[in-house]
């Protein structure tokens, strides 16, 4: 099931919520597809440092955080992207890399893209890669209390100088980045340690042809 820290703070809140069990799955994409939900309604949430604040970002699956304009948004003087061992200890209850965007439980603040709020749905990871929490977009906005802004950035706004984690679909900073792997020629770039061993077990999954 769920960490019962979640649980408790969405009962506590009085929200109005399904819990959909699902296959296991690690990246926002293959969770919405195993839960049977649009990527458009997924939350895929994303740790970082805001002036070494650690906020969420949340943006729908298929998106990725463009970091210069979230950190506009939330008027920073820095923004990057969490470590894994950074945001491990701060979802303790959670698996890693399965926290959800409720920020008022960990302490920090919620940032969401506005593509998010067109849906009536949300849904999101409960803490868990097998299981995930549905409701009503406005309940989740009640709940969490979130900054709207502006920060997604789609496949079609990519551009071919980008850094873009294969697996999660994060926006890197070059000069912050970490984790790389090669394959056919080709150099590609992870935000952690997770996404680059998830790689690393079936490069041609996510390798170019």
């Amino acid at each position: 099931m769920i960490p019962t820290a979640i649980s408790n703070y969405l009962d506590q809140n009085h929200a109005r919520y399904s819990l959909i069990a699902h296959p296991t799955a690690y990246t926002a994409q293959e969770e919405a597809a195993a839960a049977h939900i649009p990527g458009s309604e997924w939350a895929k949430t994303v740790v970082l440092f805001a002036d070494d604040e650690p906020i969420l970002a949340v943006v729908p699956a298929q998106y990725s955080v463009d970091l210069p304009r979230l950190k506009e948004s939330a008027h920073a003087k820095s923004m990057r992207l969490a470590k894994e061992n950074e945001f491990a200890s701060l979802y303790r209850d959670c698996e890693l890399g399965a926290m959800p965007p409720l920020g008022p439980l960990f302490h920090q603040r919620v940032f969401v893209d506005q593509h998010l709020t067109s849906d009536p749905e949300v849904a999101f990871s409960a803490g868990s890669h097998h299981y995930a929490v549905r409701m009503p977009y406005r309940e989740f906005e009640r709940i969490v209390l979130p900054t709207i802004a502006d920060f997604a950035s789609g496949p079609s706004t990519r551009t071919e100088t980008a850094l873009i984690d294969p697996i999660c679909g994060a926006t890197l900073d070059r000069q912050l980045v970490t984790y790389k792997s090669e394959h056919r020629g080709v150099t590609y770039f992870f935000c952690s340690m997770g996404c680059k061993m998830e790689f690393d077990d079936n490069p041609n999954a996510y390798g170019l042809e």
